[in-house]
């Protein structure tokens, strides 16, 4: 018998939803059970006992604090309390906290491990680990800006077994970014933006894994604004059908900043400066929202922002850079890129030009 109901008792903690809700009703049917209980058989011998006192004794008696202020006197509540209190309640009390603190214990371990289904919203995906430093890097400089200093980010990859480095803004989903099942857990349909890092820099085939997962994003969550990492200017093909995709060529960018360096001393503190969140004086952009009432060149936008020291660089038109702007008036749909040590939405870059 005793080896039935131990069995019994071990099924039930391995399926852990309905062990739980089987241990609940039986804790509460031993509750109810000892709180009628007690009142019949107390109830004559104690007339100012009510219902209410019945179940603060079952209560508190269950929970093994017991403070005394009531207690069973008669051989029928005694009987009742040794039922439904030692031998039923107690057991389903200690089963019940013991489920709790181990489904609290696993979900723990899952989200160390990456096994756990996050929880957030409107978040930042960080998909690929190439190394720790660069991805730390990646989170601070993001979280530092003001705006979103309390998005929650979320690493997917399946090269590394834990996080290495505790951050309370990153959470970790361990698992192919090649697959569905790993962006259900991320809760890919609820984010907001994705970075796509290269694998590796010495990893030949890095730039057609990034394609790859930008294709899985896009067919999965196209609503998610990408921005992915291409190591080689040559592998744009890759990303060809793929037109809202943003790439960023890290190398070929660094390259052009060492000969830039080499010849106009200078150039890299202020571009360290303006690409940094940390750093006052950021570089950013504010898209033009229509509809546009006063026909400005960008000449004339340029003097009233920097009057409001806002430093407009440049326009982008249709994926195009334009640095001259005289004969370019303000349109609909364009990006103003800025340095500014504020992000600007159009309503507010409005307000400046007023």
């Amino acid at each position: 018998m005793f080896y039935s109901i131990k069995r019994l008792m071990h099924r039930i903690r391995r399926r852990r939803t309905l062990g739980l809700l089987t241990m609940m009703a039986v804790l509460i049917s031993s509750i109810i059970g000892n709180a009628l209980t007690f009142f019949y058989f107390e109830s004559p011998v104690q007339p100012e006992l009510t219902v209410g006192d019945s179940f603060w004794y079952s209560i508190i008696s269950i929970t093994t604090i017991g403070y005394g202020d009531y207690s069973a006197s008669t051989l029928g509540s005694r009987i009742g309390t040794v039922i439904f209190i030692v031998l039923v309640g107690l057991v389903a009390f200690t089963t019940t906290a013991g489920m709790l603190v181990d489904w609290i214990f696993d979900l723990r371990v899952r989200e160390q491990t990456g096994m756990a289904t996050v929880q957030s919203k409107d978040h930042l995906l960080i998909i690929n680990f190439p190394d720790e430093t660069r991805v730390r890097h990646i989170v601070e400089e993001f979280v530092s800006d003001e705006n979103h200093k309390k998005v929650d980010i979320v690493v997917v990859t399946d090269t590394i077994q834990t996080m290495p480095f505790n951050h309370p803004n990153v959470s970790f989903v361990r698992g192919s970014p090649l697959e569905e099942e790993t962006y259900q857990r991320a809760q890919l349909n609820r984010a907001s933006k994705a970075i796509i890092l290269s694998t590796n820099y010495n990893d030949p085939n890095s730039d057609s894994v990034v394609a790859s997962v930008a294709s899985v994003i896009h067919n999965l969550s196209p609503h998610v604004r990408v921005v992915a990492e291409c190591m080689s200017i040559n592998h744009k093909l890759l990303f060809a059908n793929l037109e809202d995709i943003n790439l960023v060529y890290t190398v070929h960018m660094a390259n052009n900043l060492l000969i830039q360096e080499t010849q106009d001393p200078g150039v890299t503190i202020l571009t360290h400066a303006m690409t940094s969140n940390i750093i006052e004086g950021t570089l950013a952009s504010t898209q033009v929202d229509p509809p546009v009432h006063e026909p400005l060149t960008y000449e004339q936008v340029a003097v009233k922002l920097l009057n409001k020291d806002i430093n407009l660089v440049g326009v982008i038109r249709e994926k195009k850079a334009h640095f001259k702007f005289g004969d370019l008036f303000l349109s609909p749909g364009d990006l103003l890129v800025y340095i500014s040590s504020t992000r600007y939405t159009w309503p507010g870059l409005q307000e400046a030009l007023a």
